[in-house]
């Protein structure tokens, strides 16, 4: 299905949509790589930007998009994506308390590593298994709700991803 809003999602599908928000991320993520490396102070906004993004976008999939595609028949690719968000949500909530601690970048490194490693693959999947499936099933309907959520950078408060603390 095609994004029908104004704005940047004009004419995209869902997926394409969604794939973008990934590259947002992604270049928050970027930014604070970078300040892990050298002397100078760790970026820890941009750490916490890309997490509140990934956050949402991890909540627009588990409540929106993914029950489209259980129902499609996609349970074995959606259920490998929800122990993936776990990973991903354990490992920001790992580097926040170091952050909150004030650990050296040194000690950041590994986890942020693990981070890094698993979003790539992740969003490799999604992007080339999930979301072209999801264009293929999504009602107009569910296409504009998840446009319109994900023009809302809130979540509930509380609401954590169906798998974290599991790995």
């Amino acid at each position: 299905m095609s994004g029908s809003t104004a704005g940047e999602s004009e004419n995209l599908s869902i997926g394409e949509v969604l794939e973008r928000d990934h590259h947002r991320i992604d270049g928050y993520f970027e930014t604070f790589a970078q300040s892990l490396i050298g002397d100078g102070p760790i970026d820890i906004d941009a750490f916490n930007t890309g997490t509140a993004g990934l956050r949402h976008h991890i909540y627009v999939e588990e409540v929106l998009h993914f029950p489209a595609m259980k129902a499609g028949g996609l349970m074995g690719p959606v259920f490998v994506m929800l122990r993936e968000h776990g990973e991903l949500w354990d490992r920001m909530d790992e580097i926040a308390t170091k952050l909150e601690s004030g650990a050296s970048a040194a000690e950041i490194v590994p986890v942020w590593k693990a981070l890094e490693d698993g979003l790539e693959a992740h969003n490799e999947k999604e992007e080339k298994i999930l979301y072209p499936a999801g264009d293929d099933l999504l009602t107009d309907e569910l296409g504009e709700e998840i446009l319109e959520t994900l023009a809302d950078p809130d979540i509930p408060q509380g609401w954590t991803c169906e798998m974290s603390g599991r790995s």
